[in-house]
């Protein structure tokens, strides 16, 4: 099993893109987030792998 992404910055609107404090990306952190209003993060996993990823979907497939 591969080890979870980190959340460097959140993005909601009208702020556009946050940093936020790192955390791994779980369902239950992607909750949290979603209800502070971000839709969006970047997750990195490694030096070059870095992801924009959509909370909803995220929470969808693992929610």
């Amino acid at each position: 099993m591969s080890r979870p992404r980190t959340v460097t910055h959140a993005y909601r609107m009208p702020g556009g893109w946050e940093k936020v404090d790192r955390h791994a990306l779980t369902a239950d952190h992607a909750e949290a987030l979603r209800g502070e209003g971000y839709t969006l993060v970047r997750a990195r996993r490694g030096w070059a792998d870095t992801r924009e990823i959509s909370l909803s979907l995220f929470l969808a497939k693992h929610g």
